[in-house]
């Protein structure tokens, strides 16, 4: 292999590599990660407090506030997440999904 190819495959190869590893770590600990999120949103939250627990955490929000919502974590894509039901203003469950 001359060193042109070496180099060339080292250039394009590596970076493959590395997302490969960086895909699989957040979707490997995601389940945890969400999980111990899901735990933080307690019944009885109010609807300033689910958004500044967004906020402070990066999460995305998908409208939890206004009813049913997802939190989703943005390092697993939204695979892992974590489903808040809101009555009257308020948080009532907030429970961990995966969607597969």
């Amino acid at each position: 292999m001359s060193p042109l190819s070496k180099g060339l495959a080292a250039l394009f190869g590596l970076p493959i590599i590395l997302a490969i590893i960086f895909f699989s770590y957040f979707n490997l600990t995601g389940e945890d990660r969400m999980r111990a999120i899901c735990k933080q949103v307690t019944p009885g939250m109010t609807a300033a407090q689910l958004n500044q627990f967004v906020l402070d955490n990066r999460l995305n929000d998908s409208g939890a506030a206004k009813g049913v919502g997802l939190l989703g974590d943005p390092r697993s894509y939204g695979r892992h997440s974590c489903k808040v039901t809101m009555e009257a203003g308020v948080v009532k469950v907030a429970e961990y999904t995966l969607a597969d």
